[in-house]
């Protein structure tokens, strides 16, 4: 038998609001998102970046398929960049070199969560 983690109201407002967005949510996904300051719905919807799991694309690590499609997002991969090369990308560098200043993930069941820093 598991402990109940009591939550404040503000974090049950935010829990009954992502619920919506991540189906797995629990008490330890409010606990873990406040330890990283995101403490209400304003802040997670300003902050949350998508999730991603090892079976969405393959082989592909969770961080390197959050940073290929934010590449794509921002119009980095327009027509004028030949599939010859776009194929030879490396996103998990770009994750690892570039992306991490600016976005954190937090693991929980079995998914990638990712959010922005900046909040």
């Amino acid at each position: 038998m598991t402990d109940q983690i009591q939550l404040t109201t503000e974090q049950q407002a935010l829990f009954d609001y992502i619920q919506d967005i991540i189906e797995y949510a629990d008490e330890e996904l409010i606990e873990e998102l406040d330890d990283y300051g995101i403490e209400t719905v304003e802040q997670f919807e300003d902050a949350f970046a998508g999730s991603y799991n090892d079976d969405t694309y393959g082989s592909q690590s969770p961080e390197a398929q959050f940073c290929e499609e934010l590449v794509s997002d921002c119009g980095y991969l327009e027509n004028d960049l030949p599939s010859f090369i776009s194929n030879y990308i490396d996103y998990q560098k770009i994750w690892d070199c570039e992306l991490t200043h600016d976005y954190f993930t937090i693991e929980h069941n079995n998914t990638s969560l990712f959010f922005s820093r900046h909040f």
